[in-house]
């Protein structure tokens, strides 16, 4: 029987090839056992256990010194990472249940960092933005990716639930603190009218010329329904058709009927708009956001809804020709709001909350002359 078995476990460090050979050789005892009928299967097992519980000395041969050290040591590794994983769970669960208080204790912390942070980031990423010019179309963007589909939960539609119209406050002062606009303007959208010029195509293409190194740097790509239409050029170039050749704006029928926007979200074409859409006396001091949209349409430009703005308070000045705005509730509140509907001539300014409506812009049937509107928000 001994020469049938190799007992020589010298040789192996690995611990699962000392245990299957050490099986091995207890499979062939039972077989030899068996077949030369000394032993029946039942003893023979029987006798297994009793030696391997009361003799220790098969377990001090087989598994040397070494070999302990490492089964203790993988048991121990086990223990710790099964430890670390209960951890992970409970510190897990501690934080979804209380995620409003932890937010809030993460936040206080970490609210002097945020500005220093920031400015280490804008230094660090200035060389970059020198390498590649092209990537300072996105250097300003606060969001560059939208989520068409995110709604507020729970959202309060109170404000407005009673809004049956749009107020009307073209005859009232036009100060940004009268007392009957500021009891209003929290939950009614309302019109006033403006003290400027009138905005048409020349005028902002005369703006353009005068300072066209800052619009190329900063403010030059147009969005289009027109194939035609990529940039500034091609905005006044197109748009040269749809005056008459008089000089006057007319039908323009030979032209084709555009949407286009204009947005502009830097400092210097901001100011340089400002000429001409002055800051209406309506809006606050402070708080005025830098984003502005310029919506460029054609007569009869198909209906689009007017984007959002960083802020929820928005404006809408009319600087020429005329369009219809229809204010649709928000999902949120499609429950409880109706939808509203107001008619902008030129002069005249529209102030509503986007958490409320999202506002469609349709044309007039009767309009001849394209249509410019500039919008805004502040906070």
């Amino acid at each position: 029987m001994d020469d049938e078995l190799d007992m020589n476990f010298g040789g192996l460090r690995d611990k699962n090839e000392i245990i299957r050979k050490y099986v091995d050789n207890l499979n062939r005892l039972r077989m030899l056992a068996a077949r030369r009928g000394q032993i029946s299967e039942s003893e023979f097992n029987n006798y297994l256990i009793r030696h391997y519980f009361h003799n220790n000395n098969i377990i001090n041969y087989i598994f040397d010194k070494h070999t302990s050290r490492t089964l203790l040591k993988t048991v121990i590794e086990r223990k710790k990472k099964i430890i670390n994983f209960i951890f992970l769970l409970l510190t897990l669960f501690v934080v979804f249940s209380y995620k409003h208080e932890v937010s809030t204790v993460v936040l206080r912390n970490i609210q002097s960092f945020i500005y220093p942070g920031m400015r280490f980031w804008r230094k660090a990423t200035v060389p970059i933005i020198a390498s590649y010019p092209a990537l300072s179309e996105y250097y300003d963007e606060s969001c560059l990716l939208t989520n068409p589909y995110f709604q507020v939960e729970n959202l309060n539609c109170d404000p407005c639930a009673d809004v049956a119209n749009v107020l009307d406050f073209t005859s009232v002062p036009n100060e940004p603190r009268s007392s009957l606009v500021a009891s209003a303007a929290v939950n009614y959208p309302y019109i006033f009218k403006t003290q400027k010029e009138l905005v048409d195509i020349g005028s902002l293409q005369a703006l353009v010329e005068q300072h066209r190194s800052v619009f190329t740097k900063d403010a030059y790509r147009v969005q289009s329904t027109d194939d035609a239409i990529h940039n500034l050029d091609d905005l006044f170039r197109v748009f040269a058709n749809v005056t008459s050749p008089a000089g006057g704006q007319g039908t323009g029928r030979g032209a084709r009927e555009s949407h286009n926007v204009w947005r502009c979200n830097r400092m210097e074409p901001a100011r340089l708009l400002r000429r001409l859409f002055p800051r209406p006396n309506r809006l606050p001091a402070t708080g005025v956001s830098l984003e502005r949209y310029l919506l460029i349409d054609t007569p009869q430009a198909p209906l689009y809804s007017v984007p959002d703005a960083e802020c929820a308070n928005m404006f809408i000045i009319q600087g020429s020709g005329s369009r219809t705005f229809m204010l649709r509730p928000t999902q949120e509140c499609r429950h409880r709001c109706r939808t509203l509907s107001v008619r902008l001539p030129p002069y005249y300014g529209l102030i509503y909350n986007w958490w409320y409506w999202r506002p469609v812009s349709l044309p007039e049937f009767t309009a001849k002359t394209p249509s410019i509107s500039y919008v805004g928000s502040y906070c």
